[in-house]
Order: C-alpha cells, then structure tokens, then sequence
C-alpha cells in the first residue's frame, strides 16, 4: 500500500509499505482521507523526538472498516470511523480521573503507532480498548469527520474556559484551527465571534466563514477594533490560536474585567517564556487557562456538531490532494495558502 512515511525532518517519502496485518483484538480500516496537522508541518520542518523513523504519520482520519478482529465488540465491518488518537494508559492517576489527555504515558497515533497518511491504518488493541475509535454516522460526505480530531481539541479549550451563550469571543490567529475555534464559538452560542489575522491568502478564505467579523493585525488596530466591537469593554473570551509569545501577551489587553483566556497554541522548546503584567491579571480578575489535545468524549460531540451542520466544513476544508502529491500539501501549508489540506489514498 502507499503510505507517506517520516524518516528526518526534510525527508518524508510516499513510498509503498506492507498492509496491516490482522490481530484478534484490533481493527484495520481503509483510509478515506486524513487531514494534514500543524504538527505534520512541524515534523516536516524540525522533527519531534517523539516520532520515531520510519514512521508512518497522519491522524486527523476518517475510513472504513474492513477488518475487526475476534475479540472487538460493538464495531462491524463497513462501519465509518474517526480516531481520538491519544491513546491513554488507562490506569495512571490522571486517566482514572478522566484526564486521559494528560496522561504521562500516553502513546498517540503517528508518534508511537504508525498513522493515516495510507491506504490502510491498523488500529492498536490499545486504542479499541480505550474508546479511541468513534463511529460517524451517515448521511453527509465522510470527509468532513476527518476534522472532528482537531475540532475536538478546540471543544476542549472552549469547554475549560466556558464558552457560552453571549460571549464576544476574539480569536487571535487565522489558520485551520483558528477557523475551527470561530465556528465551534458560534455553535456554543457566542452572540459574537472574531478572528485576528494577517492580510493574505488564509485571510481571504477566512471570508467564506459566515458571522465571523475579522480584524486584519497588519492594517489596523487590534485592540482598538477589539474594543470598537465589544462596546468599549473588552472580549469576554480570548482564545490564542498563533504560535507566538505577542499574541500570548497581548491577549491580556482584549479581555474585559472578568475575562478568559486560553492558550491553545504551543510555544517551542527554549522559547516558550512570555512577559506578563501581572497587575492586569490580578486587578481585572482575567482567568489564563492552558490547554492540551482531547480525550474521546472530545471527538464524540466533535462528530455530533458536524453530524448537525454546526460547523462549516466546507469552508475550512480549502485543499483536496491525493497521497503523491503530500509534499504540495505541505507547501500550501507551509505557505500559509490553505486551510485544512485533506490527502486521499486513492
């Protein structure tokens, strides 16, 4: 089968490896598409440590069933999945306490198992066990579900600050993920939800997203468009969607009193210090919440807010592209020309 296969940063191939092969308490499913990650990218461009070469990557994943082994219960061939693709311990402090996303000892798809950029992915024992694979219904088109895996990441930040019904929401970063947040904030209620970007290509996608008001960092004032749209007060939430200490320091000054604000992105290694004001914090009682990939209940409501039409795939969904031509993938990536790149075996 073809698969896309990592072997140091620079060098990912489409190369043809051995099909899965079958085990008593696994399942192998045929891959329908698999979206390209910011992580992809960042494992193209650097590398990480928890990626083992050769390795076979791709997690944001839709396909179908076409193997359960003996001991799986509940799933039947023919069946349309998606992944929750920390694969937990099960048994730590953390996974006992239903925070299987931070576990210590977790073991995520495309890091420890091989990944979904191929024709076909095995999927572990571990996963079958730890309620990682979620079906998705049918009646709409099964690549929509390949970004239930990132939208339940943002259901997880927005969860932990509490988004709701009349929230102004500012949204500072305008990739994939900052388009998923806008619409995830509009389907929990937000009354008003606002993306920070720069002038470019992703700006001009960004248009096609319904309700969303967008503030172009480049060309004008961000905190003073942010506080012309809130009446002068301020967000009542911040989500911070671009890898950057500015944006992370900055957020302080676009919530209001009482405000919350989450960190979704990640800074690197040996440059993830910021500056902060602590008097803001302190005097505007502003709640600075981190956050870090989903657990499986994630990606359930993930595929009920699709499943529902909540959220505007086909706006996000910028890019089809087959397994040859991953490496364009990761250029319009790279180039910051697309949204969600979604790569198909066939």
């Amino acid at each position: 089968m073809k698969a896309v296969v990592y072997y140091a940063p620079g060098d990912i191939r489409v190369e043809d490896r051995p099909m899965p092969s079958e085990e008593s308490g696994s399942m192998i499913a045929k891959v329908i598409c698999c979206a390209i990650c910011g992580t992809d990218l960042k494992i193209y461009k650097s590398g990480n440590p928890r990626c083992t070469p050769p390795r076979i990557i791709g997690h944001e994943m839709v396909g179908t069933l076409i193997h359960v082994g003996d001991e799986v219960e509940g799933f039947n061939v023919g069946e349309n999945i998606t992944l929750a693709t920390t694969i937990a311990c099960g048994v730590c402090d953390y996974c006992k306490t239903g925070l299987q996303n931070l576990c210590p000892d977790a073991r995520p798809v495309s890091y420890d198992f091989d990944g979904a950029f191929a024709e076909y992915i095995r999927i572990p024992r571990e996963a079958v066990a730890g309620g990682n694979v979620i079906k998705v219904p049918e009646g709409i088109s099964a690549e929509k579900y390949a970004i239930a895996e990132p939208l339940s990441c943002a259901v997880n930040a927005q969860e932990i600050i509490r988004i709701g019904e009349k929230d102004t929401v500012v949204v500072v970063g305008g990739g994939p993920l900052g388009a998923i947040h806008a619409e995830l904030a509009k389907a929990n209620g937000a009354k008003k939800a606002i993306v920070v970007a720069s002038a470019g290509p992703r700006f001009e996608l960004l248009k096609k997203l319904e309700g969303v008001t967008l503030i172009d960092r480049k060309n004008e004032d961000v905190q003073e468009r942010v506080r012309e749209l809130t009446g002068g007060t301020g967000a009542d939430a911040v989500i911070v969607c671009a890898p950057s200490k500015e944006a992370m320091e900055d957020s302080l000054y676009l919530a209001r009193k009482g405000g919350r604000i989450s960190w979704f992105s990640s800074l690197p290694k040996g440059g993830s210090e910021v500056c902060l004001d602590s008097r803001i914090i302190h005097y505007n009682e502003l709640i600075v919440a981190g956050c870090s990939d989903s657990r499986p209940e994630h990606v359930q409501a993930a595929v009920r807010l699709i499943a529902d039409g909540k959220i505007n795939c086909g706006a996000i969904i910028t890019h089809r592209l087959s397994i040859d031509d991953f490496a364009e993938g990761i250029e319009v990536m790279n180039n910051k020309e697309s949204l969600k790149v979604l790569i198909y075996p066939d």
